[in-house]
């Protein structure tokens, strides 16, 4: 009984004295961590490779499973302030062409070609992004069934590259949903304070996840891609990433 009058007696003494009570978001089933709110991955999708039969196969050499790599995500730099307004100048615009240099940072340290930015396969990385924020869903396949070689065809683009004895189809995609903050603290007395991610901070943790990831790691490390394009759309508090390559 003394017990229990004792457990009363302190959590009314801390309700009294306004302690501040800090909602960090840990992860589900694709998600790390338990101090910060971490970006989301999706599964990664691929091209259809197509055989066609040839007389005199080629010999083609395709980029084998990468070696492992592990890419530390890097501390996220924070700026404390309340939810009233995000800290940071972001340009989503501005936000790709750092995550596309991220993305040849890592491919021209495995010694393989750098990826062009391609402004068609730009656009429809960012028509997915936008359509995810839009109708609040994470997924290749968007609620009108189109997966990512569907959405780019529906666009008039054509990815197809012959190997000789055979040739593939279709563009392959990353995505990453992240955040504007890392947590939150409520306080019973004042204002929410909200610690805010910079770009800097969202293209880093965007790419180290990627990267730390098999899938996704061996779609920015394969040796036949030659271009890309990144898509970035912002929603409330989180952030879309698209990333297609050809």
């Amino acid at each position: 009984m003394k017990r229990r009058y004792l457990a009363v007696s302190i959590i009314l003494l801390a309700v009294v004295a306004g302690f501040a009570l800090i909602f960090l978001f840990t992860g589900t089933i694709m998600r790390s961590g338990s101090d910060t709110i971490p970006g989301t991955q999706e599964q990664t999708s691929g091209v259809i490779p197509v055989h066609t039969p040839v007389f005199s196969p080629a010999t083609v050499t395709m980029n084998t499973s990468p070696e492992p790599t592990t890419l530390a995500t890097p501390p996220l730099t924070v700026a404390a302030g309340t939810g009233a307004a995000y800290p940071y100048s972001v340009s989503t615009t501005a936000l790709e062409q750092r995550v596309h240099e991220l993305i040849n940072q890592q491919r021209t340290d495995k010694s393989l070609g750098a990826l062009s930015f391609d402004p068609a396969l730009a656009d429809i990385a960012r028509k997915h992004s936008g359509d995810m924020a839009a109708q609040h869903y994470f997924a290749h396949m968007n609620p009108a069934g189109q997966d990512p070689t569907s959405r780019a065809t529906a666009a008039g683009y054509i990815c197809r590259k012959n190997y000789g004895s055979y040739y593939t189809y279709g563009i392959a995609e990353n995505l990453f949903e992240n955040n504007l903050y890392s947590s939150a603290t409520f306080y019973s007395n004042r204002e929410t304070v909200y610690h805010w991610n910079s770009p800097e901070a969202i293209a880093q943790t965007t790419v180290a996840g990627w990267m730390n990831s098999s899938g996704h790691r061996e779609n920015i490390l394969t040796r036949t891609f030659d271009r890309e394009g990144i898509g970035i759309a912002i929603a409330s508090e989180k952030v879309y990433i698209t990333e297609n390559f050809c």
